[in-house]
């Protein structure tokens, strides 16, 4: 097995101390420590069922029952793991299949491609900042979530998941790739097309 980036350690701790990479959290529990599985899991997790969530039109349940699926296949498949990548990338692709699994009988609907223009830095910005609002603020973040996750639902599949991956979890063009099992370029092309059709959609919040 190639160890890869396993042994890497990151800063997280109060303390200043370091704390395991997921990458060596993945290696342990390769080797069977189900409290290095048990924090691999709790960092993780979360950021598993907010993708699979949006994959699956927002429907909270099925999300959660192909996520825990996937994280299962992925305890029996840990041993196997070489830490060429980062186990977040890995995890995301197991995640993916089983939501593709899941979606097989179901095709979303496409909307028109035709150019306005990419979303803004601002606007990706604003989607992604966590912070604490008056009522007023919360509500209007509220619409705009909203309105968000109906043009993320008429977006074609790919379409959908490379912009997750992008602009809401931060994967590289690569990791995006390896997910979605395509090229980097075929994900900058599906990113371009997403961009344009959400632009159209979000016009009001610009």
């Amino acid at each position: 097995m190639t160890r890869g980036t396993d042994d890497e350690r990151v800063p997280g701790t109060d303390d200043g101390s370091a704390r395991p990479s997921d990458n060596a959290l993945a290696r342990r529990a390769g080797l069977g420590d189900r409290a290095a599985f048990e924090e691999l899991f709790a960092r993780l997790f979360p950021a598993t069922l907010r993708y699979a969530t949006r994959l699956l039109d927002g429907d909270e349940r099925s999300a959660e029952d192909a996520v825990q699926d996937a994280w299962i296949t992925a305890w029996r498949a840990l041993p196997d793991f070489e830490g060429r990548s980062k186990v977040q990338t890995w995890l995301f692709t197991i995640v993916q299949r089983e939501v593709y699994r899941r979606r097989r009988r179901t095709r979303p609907l496409a909307v028109d491609d035709r150019i306005l223009e990419p979303l803004g830095r601002d606007d990706a910005d604003r989607l992604g900042a966590a912070r604490r609002l008056d009522p007023e603020q919360e509500a209007e973040l509220g619409d705009l979530w909203r309105t968000l996750d109906l043009a993320l639902g008429e977006l074609p599949w790919t379409q959908r998941a490379a912009w997750t991956l992008r602009e809401l979890e931060g994967f590289s063009y690569a990791e995006i790739a390896q997910v979605l099992d395509t090229t980097p370029t075929v994900v900058r092309g599906q990113l371009h097309r997403a961009r344009r059709s959400l632009a159209i959609r979000m016009e009001q919040w610009r």
